[in-house]
């Protein structure tokens, strides 16, 4: 690709654009891609499927790079900074919902002397549906096997 190509094909729009995008991102550094991401009106899954492109890196040296450009991002927008944030915490409080939702289902099989099977332990582990731990928490205060109050 010639440099001073560049320019008439960034002033492409529509698909062209998310064309230009994809086959561009292999040829440009990261932190050139990202300026493009930033400053082009491209479809929000080209510019989704080009951010997924940055996961991590399998270089260390590439990967500290990578932690540096997103540190100085998050440092200059401090909105998206505080959204990960309450997004962390949230997530963080699902998961310790569904963690206490399968301690208090273990407790109760235990209390009453159900006796969990691997299998049905690994379900138990399994489940991320905290509706679907709390079902079965109810059933297992009078269901006669742990099979039972996990159906």
């Amino acid at each position: 690709m010639r440099d001073e190509l560049i320019a008439f094909l960034v002033a492409r729009s529509g698909r062209a654009l998310d064309e230009f995008g994809r086959w561009v991102a292999g040829r440009r550094p990261i932190e050139w891609v990202l300026a493009m991401l930033e400053y082009l009106a491209m479809s929000a899954t080209t510019r989704e499927e080009l951010l997924w492109r940055f996961g991590k890196a399998e270089d260390p040296e590439v990967e500290a790079r990578r932690q540096r450009i997103l540190e100085v991002l998050l440092e200059a927008s401090p909105q998206v900074q505080k959204r990960l944030i309450e997004r962390g915490v949230e997530q963080g409080i699902g998961k310790g919902r569904l963690a206490e939702a399968r301690a208090a289902l273990r407790r109760v099989l235990a209390r009453r002397k159900l006796e969990l099977r691997p299998d049905d332990d690994a379900r138990i582990e399994a489940c991320v549906d905290l509706p679907t731990l709390e079902r079965w928490h109810d059933q297992a205060i009078t269901a006669a096997s742990a099979s039972e109050a996990l159906q």
